[in-house]
């Protein structure tokens, strides 16, 4: 359903260069429990460019590309409202920013489910359970790509090198912007590695109309068919068409890397191996809310961290494991 924001008139009217408030902002209505900070820090998209966390503020910022032109977005909670300034708003704004904040994804029967697991208690009175997306598919497709395969600190570099090469003042790339350099420059220039492959191939494909993403990740098919669809993309295999279902608020799916075998073994085996299908069988009971009850976990001996008023130094303290994703 969509969400309407209602236009809120500051006094200020200079221009964002200047470093003012922006003139104009929009106030979104927000789902029951849903917590700012727990959603922006769910995983590690917070600290991938264009993306820029303020933890001392709690404001978010990022430059968008909107139909009228690059803006400068600051997105935080003020007196219990999700405040977004930098930009009139619009239908193409109501869209981003309600998927980069999954703010039509009901979290109610998966915080039903925590209240019967010791490990998941704490879940439901943080607000956690929504993950931080990219404004578009497009976005989380490409950064998805950008974590296999690879240490944290290069995909944040590497996301960053792309952002500055191809996007328009800042603002994260469009297909168009993208498909516009070679292969050979992407890897090059992005450190993308064998991974320009795949991002070249579907920035072009889809800038040509070769690739309708659009149609690909339609929410209208089911979980089982859009995780197919998914595994159409170009660089995209099991373990990216289950993050990007996460990204859909769908949680059928756990990706299974290497950091979910080490969890699992060290959580419930005591560090032995066991097999995938072993470790995928103790999330059964979650239906279909099994990534998010493993990844949930996985915050956990951070959960604190997420709680309203939390000390910062807490905040700073990386959950157990990979915390950047």
């Amino acid at each position: 359903m969509r969400r309407r924001s209602q236009v809120v008139r500051q006094r200020s009217a200079k221009p964002l260069s200047a470093g003012s408030i922006p003139a104009v902002a929009s106030n979104f209505s927000v789902p029951p429990r849903f917590a700012f900070t727990a959603t922006v820090r769910s995983h590690g998209w917070y600290r991938l460019a264009p993306f820029r966390w303020s933890a001392e503020e709690q404001v978010l910022r990022r430059k968008e590309a909107l139909p009228e032109g690059v803006v400068d977005l600051e997105i935080a909670m003020r007196e219990g409202r999700l405040e977004v300034r930098g930009a009139a708003p619009s239908d193409a704004l109501t869209a981003r920013i309600t998927r980069m904040l999954q703010l039509d994804v009901d979290l109610t029967e998966f915080h039903l489910l925590t209240r019967t697991s010791d490990a998941h208690l704490w879940v439901e009175p943080s607000g956690f359970g929504r993950l931080l997306c990219g404004t578009t598919v497009w976005e989380d497709v490409i950064k998805v790509i950008a974590t296999t395969n690879i240490q944290w600190g290069q995909t944040v570099r590497m996301v960053e090198l792309l952002v500055k090469k191809c996007g328009r003042d800042g603002a994260f790339p469009d297909p168009a912007d993208v498909a516009r350099f070679s292969e050979a420059e992407l890897q090059e220039d992005c450190r993308l590695g064998y991974r320009a492959k795949g991002i070249h191939a579907l920035a072009a494909g889809i800038a040509s109309g070769a690739i309708d993403l659009d149609a690909i990740s339609d929410r209208s098919q089911s979980t089982a068919e859009l995780f197919r669809s998914y595994l159409g993309l170009p660089g995209i295999g099991p373990y990216g068409a289950a993050h990007l279902l996460a990204m859909d608020g769908r949680h059928d799916f756990i990706a299974v890397d290497t950091e979910f075998r080490r969890f699992v073994r060290e959580a419930y085996h005591r560090g032995r191996a066991v097999s995938d299908e072993t470790m995928l069988r103790r999330y059964a009971k979650w239906g279909r809310w099994k990534y998010l009850a493993y990844w949930s976990e996985l915050h956990g001996p951070v959960a604190d961290a997420l709680q309203p008023g939390a000390r910062e130094a807490k905040q700073s303290t990386p959950p157990a494991g990979k915390p950047e994703y």
